[in-house]
């Protein structure tokens, strides 16, 4: 069960996977003389990392003796397993996939969070009338074929008093935007409130966003940083270092986030500049708000936990512990 509704078709796969080994290539051949450290994003490089892209324009991480190579994967899912192998030192995750992980026995830790909310959402189009989940009775509903987006979106039915059997499904894969823009399908869920509903509206189709911690799931954690449990102690003070020059680059962003989203640009020329623009606008009050960078809430993790094993998603609670720790991050 997958969390990575990021809209393959704007970037395609052969230009991600091009993109993917100039990467990896620079991560094996680099010259920095700082000490060395490959981060594995989510996926290729957008809104999301814009305070990654700026702590490296601004020379943030030179400042911590730190020479970072970062490398999108060609999957979504590989930065979990680069990190359990040593094959990165870092990876950018997402909190429901951390859960699954550790209950499957990978042995992954999240060390901070960069984006503390869903970017998950439900939208319909503006001119559907469509502003809310009890609305969606008998109405056609495209997602990415993802299994836990069905278990989110049972959630949001059902708190809205909407029998789940109701709607139709459609799998359109991650062609969510153009499918919710042809009218193929009524509403979609595993559109981002940041990329997708920005994307819409550039092109003139303005959407109805419905968050989904406004109705039942409980908030979670978007994007996290992880490394191997092992590192939390043997990486220890380089890791430190890390996170101090991200929270500069994030904090940069929320003050500057049309420079922010220049070295997003650099970093992915195929991206139209607007759409990272307006993501990083959006995304930078978030950043603004924390304090310190990257603090996660056990709570809000031991909830998500209960969450996911309560809709059988779990075989069983995996103990919070295992799952994050904010003893790295730099007060």
């Amino acid at each position: 069960m997958r969390l990575f509704p990021k809209g393959i078709s704007r970037f395609g796969v052969l230009g991600l996977a091009a993109l993917a080994t100039v990467l990896i290539v620079a991560a094996c051949d680099g010259d920095g003389d700082g000490d060395r450290l490959v981060v594995a994003l989510d996926w290729f490089p957008n809104a999301d990392h814009a305070g990654l892209y700026a702590a490296q324009a601004q020379g943030y991480f030179e400042d911590e003796g730190l020479d970072v190579v970062l490398e999108p994967p060609v999957r979504p899912e590989d930065p979990p397993l680069f990190v359990a192998s040593g094959r990165v030192d870092i990876g950018i995750s997402y909190e429901p996939d951390v859960i699954q992980a550790r209950a499957q026995g990978i042995p992954i830790i999240a060390i901070a969070a960069i984006v503390p909310v869903p970017l998950n959402s439900i939208q319909t189009l503006k001119t559907s009338g469509l502003t809310d989940p009890s609305q969606l009775a008998g109405k056609t509903i495209g997602y990415p074929g993802i299994p836990s987006n069905l278990v989110y979106l049972q959630t949001v039915l059902r708190n809205a008093g909407v029998d789940p059997s109701s709607i139709k499904l459609v799998n359109v894969g991650f062609d969510l935007g153009p499918a919710l823009r042809g009218k193929r399908v009524d509403a979609t869920i595993g559109t981002y409130w940041n990329v997708e509903a920005v994307e819409a509206e550039l092109k003139g189709f303005p959407v109805n966003v419905m968050h989904l911690q406004d109705y039942g799931v409980p908030v979670y954690d978007e994007l996290v940083f992880i490394v191997h449990e092992d590192s939390v102690q043997s990486k220890k003070d380089v890791l430190q270092r890390f996170l101090r020059a991200v929270a500069r680059g994030h904090q940069f962003a929320a003050r500057n986030p049309d420079a922010a989203a220049d070295a997003v640009k650099e970093a992915n020329e195929a991206m139209e500049r607007e759409l990272i623009v307006q993501g990083v606008r959006l995304l930078a009050p978030l950043w603004a708000g924390m304090e310190p960078f990257g603090l996660m809430d056990e709570a809000k993790w031991q909830a998500f936990v209960d969450f996911l094993f309560e809709n059988e998603v779990l075989e069983s609670r995996v103990p919070v512990d295992t799952l994050m720790t904010n003893e790295l991050i730099p007060r």
